[in-house]
């Protein structure tokens, strides 16, 4: 597994960024709310990363915190719920609205992200409840 990605920001996209890391380019997807605390491009930045695996591809997902990684972890732990979706709520809200968000039993709160519906966001606060703090 790769834990983090220190390099210089190459490229960014609509929903990733480029690592520079001694030559090589990573390529990650990363939350939309992560677009406003990154730093100029050709500056260093850290990236803690969650690499997905599937038969056909493999994929890195980065966040600026280990608490972000953290909750995304906990996120796509829930049936019904992928990489991309777990990306979609973190661009949403951060790991602190959604905690709150879980623990006040707020639906139309979570299922404001994309791609999350009603079901899916009650499933999330009853499998989430007791594993966020």
């Amino acid at each position: 597994m790769i834990h983090f990605v220190r390099g210089k920001l190459e490229e960014t996209g609509t929903d990733y960024v480029v690592l520079d890391n001694h030559g090589i380019g990573y390529l990650i997807y990363v939350p939309s709310s992560l677009f406003d605390e990154l730093p100029i491009k050709g500056d260093m930045v850290c990236l803690y990363t969650y690499l997905y695996v599937r038969e056909d591809q493999m994929t890195l997902y980065g966040f600026l915190t280990r608490d972000d990684l953290q909750v995304f972890k906990l996120v796509i732990g829930v049936s019904g719920i992928g990489p991309k979706g777990g990306l979609g709520i973190l661009s949403k809200l951060s790991a602190d609205e959604l905690r709150f968000a879980v623990m006040a039993h707020d639906v139309k709160t979570i299922s404001s992200a994309p791609g999350i519906g009603k079901k899916t966001a009650e499933k999330l606060i009853i499998e989430l409840k007791d594993k966020l703090s």
